[in-house]
């Protein structure tokens, strides 16, 4: 929880994933970690690889290999299950001989893979983080600890995609809501869970439900819609 509400407080996405993958790298040590978004319908993709790689293009391979990834097409095969390690997907033999390592992981000197989605599975834009090594595979242990990592990794991937600092800044000032106030409802319009607000702030889910109580109560409404709509200043 500690650590949730600590990578909530910061700036903007930027921040959120260089801290991120700062937090990633400590926890399960990897040569580099890489925070992936592909949209193929749309030919869009983004990668941040911490550290970068200098002098490949990660976005446009991403683009043109995801589809023969081992563990994309793992995810596609198993939906139920958003934590992969490359190492139980494929063996070696075929992972060597496939276009996804000829063309790309082995550019990027990975045969050793963890990838933790942060979208939802089946969803058109695929999000993830990557741990990736050489050599050296990822131990059980890692696994389970990436897999309790991932709850939180999903929650701010929500709070930071689409970040807009200015939403309901002019209607809190206009009822005098307090930044904790303004940032509760902000996080409430993102579909964001009581208790999971909780988790990212670092409070009770009881101390969520009295700022939202406090802010309806200066927004002269009862529940939450009526809530986000005046902070939208509808009518």
């Amino acid at each position: 929880m500690k650590l949730a509400a600590e990578l909530m407080h910061l700036p903007g996405q930027e921040e959120y994933l260089l801290a991120a993958s700062d937090v990633l790298l400590k926890l399960v040590p990897s040569d580099h970690v890489a925070w992936n978004e592909v949209n193929p319908s749309a030919g869009y993709a983004e990668v941040r690889a911490y550290p970068d790689h200098s002098g490949i293009d990660i976005p446009k391979m991403l683009l043109e290999l995801v589809g023969e990834h081992p563990v994309v097409a793992s995810f596609k095969r198993h939906p139920h299950d958003s934590l992969r390690r490359l190492s139980d997907v494929v063996s070696d033999r075929d992972l060597y001989r496939s276009r996804a390592f000829r063309e790309g992981l082995s550019l990027l000197n990975v045969n050793r893979q963890l990838v933790a989605l942060t979208s939802d599975v089946g969803s058109s834009v695929f999000r993830c983080w990557s741990m990736n090594r050489w050599g050296h595979d990822f131990s059980d242990n890692e696994v389970d600890l990436t897999a309790r990592l991932q709850p939180m990794l999903r929650l701010l991937e929500r709070t930071y995609a689409g970040d807009d600092a200015s939403w309901g800044q002019f209607q809190a000032q206009r009822y005098s809501l307090t930044a904790r106030e303004l940032e509760v409802l902000q996080l409430l319009d993102k579909g964001i869970t009581i208790v999971a607000i909780g988790h990212l702030l670092g409070i009770s889910p009881r101390t969520v439900a009295k700022h939202l109580e406090h802010s309806y109560a200066k927004l002269g409404c009862t529940n939450r819609i009526e809530a986000l709509r005046r902070m939208r200043g509808d009518r």
